[in-house]
C-alpha cells in the first residue's frame, strides 16, 4: 500500500470514527426529602433540538462511567421526524440530600446494552396485565386482580367516580367505554392512559383522564385522575378499591402527628378520616369509627399538617396508601375503610372550580416483606427530582 493510500485510509477511519461518536447531555438526580433510597424509580424528560437524532434505540445512560439500565421512549417529535422530547426511566440508589450526575449519550455510536428485566405487559380484548396486577379496559372495575400473596382485590366499588351537586355518584359503567392507551410498556416503567367522558345525565357529560403508573422496582400503583367540569355541576371526585385482606381483625392507621391507629373487628365496622385543607396548606381533621352509620368521634386536630398516608393490614396482607399534593389542593378529603374491604378516597375542592384532580398511591406489600420493596409513604410522596443541564434547554429551544 502506498503512503498516499495509507493516508486516505487513516482519514476515512477518522471520519467514520467521528460519525460514530455519540453526543451527550448531563442529567441531575436530586434527593430533597432527606430519605435514603434503594432502587427508587426516576422519571426524566430530555429535550433535543430539531435534527439531533431520530432513533430512540441510539441512546444509553451511564453513571460514574458505567452503563445504567434504562428505558427510553419518544414523547414527541419535531416536524422533520427527529426526537423533540425523550423520556428516560431508571432506578437509583441515592443518599439523603445527595445529587447524582448521569450522562445521556445519544446519536450514532450510542447503543444501550441488553434490555433489563422488569415488568411484563400483556393484553387481550378485555384486560391489561402488568406484572401481578390486571386492569379492565372498561375502567369499571379498574383493578381486576392484584395477586401478591392471595387475591388482594374483592368485589365492590372499583375505579374513578364523580359526585354531582345533588349527591348522585357517576362512574364509567354508563356511557361509552373509555379509550385505553399503553403509553409506556416497560420493562422499568409502565404507564396506562384511560380517557373519555363520564355521563352526568342525557344532556351533560364531563371529560376525564386517568393515568396509571407502575415502576418495576416497587409494588405500588399510582393513579392520577383529572376531570373537567365547565358547567360547575360536580362537587366531588373519588377513587375506590375493594381490598381482600383475609380474616378479621384488620389494623388501620393514618399518618397523623399522633400516629392514629385502631382495629376493624367485624365486617360491619368502618373508619373515616375527614380533613379540610386550607389555601395555606394546613388542615383540620377528625377520625370517626364504629358500626357503619353509627361511627363515633375517635381523634381530631383543629390545625395540623395535612394527613397524606395510612395503612390497612391483616395478619398476612398490607396495603399502604398515600394521597399526592394534599397541601397544594385546598378542599375536603375523606379516606374511608370498612370491614368488608371497601376503601374510598374522596376529594371535594373549594366551590366554583372547573378542574378536578386526585392522585392516589396504593402500595401492595407482599409478606414476608422484601426489604427492597418496602418503601415508606413519605418516600412515595417525595419522589426524586430529575432535570437535565440548562444548556440543553437553550440548545433545544424548548422551555423546561
Amino acid at each position: 500500500m502506498t503512503l498516499l493510500n495509507r493516508a486516505l485510509v487513516l482519514v476515512m477511519s477518522c471520519v467514520a470514527l467521528e460519525a460514530q461518536t455519540a453526543k451527550s447531555v448531563n442529567l441531575f438526580v436530586k434527593e430533597t426529602a432527606g430519605i435514603r433510597r434503594f432502587g427508587y424509580p426516576v422519571n426524566a424528560r430530555v429535550p433535543f433540538s430539531q435534527g439531533s437524532f431520530t432513533n430512540a434505540d441510539n441512546v444509553r445512560l451511564s453513571f460514574n462511567q458505567k452503563e445504567t439500565p434504562a428505558q427510553f421512549g419518544v414523547e414527541s417529535r419535531w416536524p422533520d421526524g427527529s426526537i423533540q422530547w425523550l423520556s428516560v426511566d431508571f432506578n437509583a440508589a441515592i443518599a439523603p440530600g445527595e445529587t447524582q450526575t448521569y450522562r445521556v449519550e445519544y446519536g450514532d455510536g450510542a447503543k444501550a446494552g441488553e434490555t433489563p428485566r422488569g415488568l411484563a405487559v400483556t393484553e387481550d380484548a378485555e384486560t391489561i396485565q402488568v406484572g401481578n396486577v390486571r386492569f379492565r379496559k372498561t375502567g369499571t372495575p379498574l383493578l381486576d386482580s392484584v395477586k401478591y400473596r392471595g387475591e388482594d382485590i374483592a368485589t365492590g366499588l372499583n375505579g374513578i367516580a364523580v359526585t354531582d351537586a345533588a349527591g348522585a355518584e357517576h362512574d364509567l359503567s354508563t356511557g361509552d367505554h373509555p379509550k385505553v392507551e399503553i403509553v409506556k410498556r416497560g420493562p422499568l416503567a409502565v404507564v396506562i392512559k384511560y380517557s373519555g367522558r363520564i355521563a352526568i345525565d342525557t344532556q351533560y357529560s364531563v371529560p376525564f383522564v386517568l393515568m396509571i403508573e407502575m415502576p418495576n422496582s416497587k409494588s405500588w400503583v399510582k393513579v392520577t385522575e383529572t376531570v373537567d367540569d365547565p358547567a360547575k355541576r360536580l362537587r366531588e371526585l373519588s377513587f375506590h378499591s375493594p381490598f381482600s385482606l383475609g380474616a378479621l381483625p384488620w389494623v388501620w392507621d393514618f399518618g397523623t402527628e399522633h400516629w392514629t391507629y385502631g382495629v376493624l373487628r367485624t365486617s360491619s365496622e368502618s373508619v373515616t378520616l375527614t380533613q379540610a385543607v386550607s389555601a395555606s396548606g394546613l388542615a383540620g381533621w377528625h377520625v370517626s369509627t364504629g358500626p357503619m352509620g353509627q361511627e363515633q368521634p375517635y381523634e381530631n386536630a383543629l390545625r395540623s399538617q395535612p394527613v397524606e398516608w395510612g395503612h390497612i393490614q391483616s395478619g398476612n396482607e398490607v396495603v399502604a396508601f398515600a394521597i399526592g399534593n394534599v397541601a397544594k389542593r385546598p378542599g375536603t378529603y375523606r379516606v374511608s375503610q370498612d370491614g368488608k374491604g371497601q376503601a374510598s378516597f374522596r376529594f371535594a375542592p373549594v366551590a366554583g372550580v372547573t378542574h378536578y384532580a386526585l392522585t392516589v398511591y396504593e402500595h401492595f406489600v407482599q409478606t414476608p416483606v422484601h426489604i427492597g420493596a418496602a418503601t415508606s409513604p413519605a418516600s412515595i410522596l417525595h419522589p426524586l427530582t430529575a432535570e437535565c443541564e440548562q444548556r440543553q434547554y437553550i440548545l433545544s429551544g424548548v422551555r423546561p
